[in-house]
């Protein structure tokens, strides 16, 4: 944690510590009131981080600190698994699996290609003597 997060976190923590103190040592508003050193430095150190920040209201450590923390998540993850039973079609999964396919051959599930049927000719022995002969004139 950097120096400044931790001094504007201190702060906070004697700010909201302030309040609580009784109501009859409050003085009435309109006696002038002396500071202490120590109360004037404060002030003037709380005037330079409300002008440097810009109208921002600095955050505490604590609550920084809080929103990083690393936060388990399983058993709420697994109890929406379990209650969420839904069926699709076949046919829509399988759909969706095959837009998610990629273009790599190596993500395309291997399809089965049919053997294709020896290929006879159109022409029989009789067309091939016929042709000679009207050729060669034999």
């Amino acid at each position: 944690m950097s120096a400044a997060l931790l001094r504007r976190g201190l702060e906070l923590l004697a700010a909201s510590e302030a309040p609580r103190a009784a109501p009859s040592q409050a003085k009435p508003s309109g006696a002038p009131v002396k500071r202490t050193r120590k109360a004037r430095a404060r002030a003037t150190q709380a005037q330079k981080l409300r002008n440097s920040a810009k109208g921002k209201v600095p955050k505490s450590a604590l609550a920084e600190y809080q929103k990083r923390e690393c936060r388990d998540h399983l058993r709420v993850n697994l109890r929406f698994m379990t209650s969420v039973r839904s069926t699709v079609a076949e046919s829509v999964t399988q759909q969706i699996l095959h837009q998610n396919q990629g273009r790599k051959a190596c993500d395309r599930p291997v399809e089965k290609t049919k053997k294709k049927k020896a290929e006879g000719t159109v022409f029989t022995e009789e067309d091939f003597q016929k042709f000679q002969r009207e050729y060669f004139g034999s």
